[in-house]
């Protein structure tokens, strides 16, 4: 039996729109989506996951935080691809 969801699943309709903060750490996104590091980063660097780096002006180091919306809205755009590739 194929158990797989084809439809999108909105992410006001869980309750994990309601646990999750806005902002989080690349654990973070590793830890509620199961995304790696590496994956993260790259896909930021296609502009497809939305992410801010928090630094003194003059600083090397800083913080990176990710949007974790725009993770949430990535994963469930590849959804749709996916479940439009199937019927046609």
């Amino acid at each position: 039996m194929n158990t797989m969801t084809t439809e999108p699943i909105s992410v006001a309709s869980t309750n994990n729109a309601s646990t999750l903060p806005e902002f989080g750490r690349w654990r973070d996104v590793e830890r509620h989506f199961g995304i790696k590091r590496g994956t993260l980063y790259n896909l930021m660097a296609e502009g497809k996951v939305k992410s801010v780096l928090l630094r003194h002006k003059g600083n090397v180091h800083g913080c990176r935080l990710i949007h974790l919306g725009s993770v949430s809205q990535y994963i469930n755009s590849l959804m749709s691809e996916q479940a439009g590739s199937r019927q046609g």
